[in-house]
């Protein structure tokens, strides 16, 4: 996983309908678009420190540096204009830090670290002409300058070589114009060499490490899907059902409305494995995982295999009324397909029972909606199959006009019509 290509990309297979993740080799970018977006979403807590850290470290260093300025002009030493630049980069440090720690997005993030860096670009080179008797200093502060940029601030690989790149052009030609007397010839080419050095080294590390972190992203991503995925069926498996039943549980909760779960199961499946074999029943339960996907394709609507031939469905935003609508209509699509089951006794197809239980978090617990789902299920299944029976937490239930029978959930009663 992850072998370079011939294109000089990184790919990492995904399973099934997932596609491929690739990393570019030069800018070190996933290649798909959302994966970045999502790559990006998932650093933005981490980047966001790290740039107010180095805020604050820039920050305490320049006040520390304008301390010393000052001391030096009480000291009757006349600096001139030489505390502007300080002292506007101090103001800039003062405006930014609380900005970071109020932004929102990533995107906002990368352009306030790209606004500071050309900030404290212009203040370096600004106090390298008002203060010429620093140029003595001033290689160590230009390649610390592109440490920062490479390995402190949160951007890109091709903006972090834009930046880096401009202050390399410019920092050497003010230097040598600035200082005085003009530094001598193989102390300019020293510098020149070191600062290219610095670029050489740290574009090689930022691209290693931009793109090992997006690989990592990538393969934990593709773990997550195989920890999700049923290996049967490809669609999601029990974990991941349980996990979205928690989260819809809640995020339904906040929101005050209905979630609905439906529970299926195949009608007499050990008659058809009898029947055909496992070969042709694993190809029977995998067309009816597709058959069902098919009809709940909300965004928040999620079909799981939840074990043998049994399937759920869960349904956010979706009352009693429309849960049973969405089962009807699972049903129907599973009707239409007449998948041959010569063994079942409801008729020469296959056909499926499902159980509907609706309720309004945060009543009762996620729980006790699973489980009367599975007690409506078992209760279509005892009267004759081929039936959908629908119930509520808390409320009376329902049924649907093909089935008959009785469900007793706590103290409230399942009528039957």
């Amino acid at each position: 996983m992850g072998d370079p290509s011939p294109t000089g990309q990184v790919t990492i297979p995904a399973p099934q309908d997932v596609a491929p993740v690739k990393v570019t080799h030069w800018s070190a970018c996933l290649v798909d678009d959302q994966c970045e977006r999502d790559y990006r979403l998932s650093r933005f807590a981490d980047d966001r420190r790290r740039l107010q850290f180095v805020l604050f470290f820039v920050g305490l260093a320049t006040i520390l540096n304008l301390a010393g300025d000052v001391y030096a002009v009480r000291s009757g030493i006349d600096l001139g204009w030489g505390l502007v630049p300080q002292i506007s980069m101090a103001i800039v440090i003062i405006i930014a830090l609380p900005v970071a720690f109020h932004v929102k997005s990533w995107r906002s993030l990368e352009r306030l670290a790209i606004a500071f860096a050309v900030t404290g670009g212009a203040s370096s080179l600004a106090l390298l002409n008002l203060h010429p008797q620093l140029g003595a200093t001033w290689p160590t502060l230009m390649i610390g300058i592109l440490i920062i940029i490479y390995f402190c601030l949160p951007l890109r690989l091709t903006t972090m070589v834009v930046l880096a790149t401009g202050y390399t052009l410019i920092a050497p030609l003010t230097w040598t114009i600035s200082v005085a007397p003009v530094p001598p010839p193989d102390d300019i080419y020293r510098t020149v060499l070191r600062l290219m050095l610095a670029n050489v080294l740290g574009f090689s590390v930022a691209n290693t490490l931009q793109r090992s972190q997006r690989i990592q992203f990538a393969q934990n991503r593709l773990l997550q899907h195989l920890l999700s995925t049923d290996s049967l069926t490809g669609i999601f498996n029990r974990r991941r059902f349980d996990e979205a039943l928690r989260d819809e549980w809640r995020r339904c909760a906040r929101a005050r409305v209905p979630l609905s779960l439906l529970m299926i199961d195949v009608d007499y499946f050990k008659a058809y494995n009898d029947r055909f074999g496992h070969l042709q029943g694993d190809d029977c339960l995998r067309r009816i995982a597709v058959l069902l996907t098919q009809v709940a394709r909300r965004g928040g609507d999620l079909v799981a295999r939840y074990g043998g031939e049994e399937f759920v469905c869960l349904l956010p935003n979706t009352g009693p009324q429309g849960a049973v609508s969405v089962a009807e209509r699972l049903q129907a699509i599973i009707n239409h397909a007449r998948i041959p089951h010569p063994a079942s006794p409801v008729g020469p197809c296959l056909t499926i029972s499902i159980g509907v239980a609706s309720a309004y978090p945060p009543a009762e617990s996620p729980e006790a909606l699973v489980d009367l789902a599975d007690r409506l299920l078992y209760a279509a299944k005892k009267r004759g199959r081929k039936g959908i029976m629908s119930g509520q937490l808390g409320a009376s239930a329902h049924v649907s006009p093909t089935s008959v029978g009785d469900v007793q959930d706590g103290a409230d009663q399942t009528r039957v019509a």
